[in-house]
């Protein structure tokens, strides 16, 4: 894990800064006012702009760019799989932790604390008390975080998070999450992503050591088939 930090030491750098920034936020303002700040302008425009948006967290989406990756681009194959691992290994943790922690998303939690709150998209935001963690904002960051390593490149670092921090404002602007479940969201993304090129890298290792002693055992296997021939009798 350090070598792969030190390595992209950039990204990681980034990622940290702003998680750091969303502590401090959270910090600074309580649950409700810091909802209702992030959320001070709403348009037709902006809320059309969102949908689509947040729709690139969604697993859809991802599945569908792996495949992509996998059949149409050969050579990047390695990024396809890291996403689907990626993917599915965030998405196991944000269910988990969905599983146990009971956490209202905001149109109820205006509701249960008798708040005269109230934003447009609340008609169509979802509800329940599965909020923490954003599972959009994990597959997100998941997928930001492996196309980051992937490349290796300054440029794909900034715009990989650009898109994962929209993917994860547009569930605060739909009214779907709070920022606390963004943050927890963007973590578990982050974390998983590292894992998964961290095992794939490891079993790759492993695979491709046991392909080259194969082959070398092969290749120094000793002549038996024709025993009198001047093949094994020089």
């Amino acid at each position: 894990m350090t070598h792969l930090i030190s390595k992209n030491s950039w990204f990681y750098t980034i990622t940290l800064l702003l998680l750091v920034a969303m502590s401090c936020f959270l910090c600074c303002f309580s649950h409700c006012d810091g909802f209702m700040l992030l959320n001070s302008f709403h348009t037709k425009a902006l809320n059309f702009f969102f949908e689509i948006i947040t729709f690139f967290g969604d697993g859809i989406f991802l599945i569908a760019v792996s495949l992509l990756l996998l059949f149409g681009f050969k050579k990047h194959r390695k990024l396809a799989f890291l996403i689907l691992l990626s993917y599915f290994i965030s998405g196991v943790f944000a269910q988990f932790f969905k599983a146990f922690i009971t956490a209202p998303r905001p149109s109820v939690y205006f509701a249960m604390h008798h708040y005269t709150y109230y934003l447009d998209t609340f008609a169509t935001s979802r509800i329940g008390f599965r909020s923490f963690p954003s599972g959009h904002a994990a597959s997100a960051f998941a997928m930001a975080t492996v196309i980051s390593i992937y490349c290796h490149k300054k440029s794909v670092c900034i715009a990989a998070l650009l898109f994962a921090l929209l993917v994860g404002y547009s569930r605060i602007y739909l009214a779907h999450h709070f920022l606390i479940d963004v943050l927890g969201g963007t973590a578990i993304g982050v974390l998983s992503a590292s894992l998964s090129v961290i095992w794939y890298n490891a079993i790759q290792s492993k695979i491709s050591k046991i392909v080259k002693k194969s082959l070398f055992h092969k290749n120094n296997w000793p002549n038996t088939a024709f025993p009198n021939s001047s093949l094994s009798n020089p």
